[in-house]
């Protein structure tokens, strides 16, 4: 066999083999999330799911790189929109630590993970806030999935991904734990089980 037709069988399989770039993922993607081959809109992944697995949107992040934050450090201030058009600040939340979970209405692990969430919730009720970040979905959707989950916590909307930008998300779910102060304690990427979370969560107490 020559050299080109070795070189030509090595190419092949290297392209083979390589894993498609995230923002492929967009091309399955409808303004209402991942859709299946005959366009409708689909639930990805299902229970049980591995520690940390995430879905690659593909449609966030497209800051990504920009903003460098780090564990310990201040988080920038950034204004976030609950559903009834009112606002709040990063800064007007100190005095309790804050978990910062991105999801949206067609993510599996979301769905797993959400009633986790919520149980931690209610035991630390006056340390502990969390925000579930929805991105880039129409406030009905995520009204009518806050209503199925009994989400008794505080939405914020993020139509136009500023807030992923910010902590550069490549994936959903994605919690972001911060202290009472502010700073960042740690950033979990995919769906997380009782154990992590409670992990995380006294760190980010401490």
């Amino acid at each position: 066999m020559t050299r080109i037709g070795l070189l030509v069988i090595i190419l092949f399989l290297l392209t083979a083999c390589s894993s498609p770039d995230i923002r492929e993922a967009s091309s399955l993607e409808s303004a209402d999330g991942p859709v299946n081959q005959s366009g409708e809109p689909t639930v990805l992944l299902s229970p049980p799911f591995d520690l940390g697995a995430g879905f690659p949107t593909g449609e966030v992040g497209s800051d990504i790189g920009k903003n460098e934050l780090r564990e310990g450090q201040p988080v920038p201030d950034f204004t976030m929109v609950f559903p009834d058009g009112q606002t709040t600040t990063l800064s007007d939340l100190k005095g309790r630590a804050i978990l910062l979970n991105f999801w949206a209405t067609w993510c599996g692990p979301c769905r797993h993970e959400i009633p986790l969430i919520l149980a931690q919730q209610d035991e630390h009720l006056t340390d502990w806030l969390v925000l579930a970040v929805n991105v880039k979905e129409p406030q009905q959707k995520v009204e009518v999935f806050a209503e199925e989950f009994e989400m008794e916590i505080p939405i914020v909307l993020d139509p136009k991904g500023e807030v992923v930008d910010l902590f550069q998300v490549r994936g959903f779910p994605t919690s972001v734990f911060l202290d009472s102060e502010g700073n960042l304690v740690a950033t979990w990427t995919g769906v997380l089980d009782e154990a992590k979370l409670v992990q995380l969560l006294e760190a980010s107490l401490q």
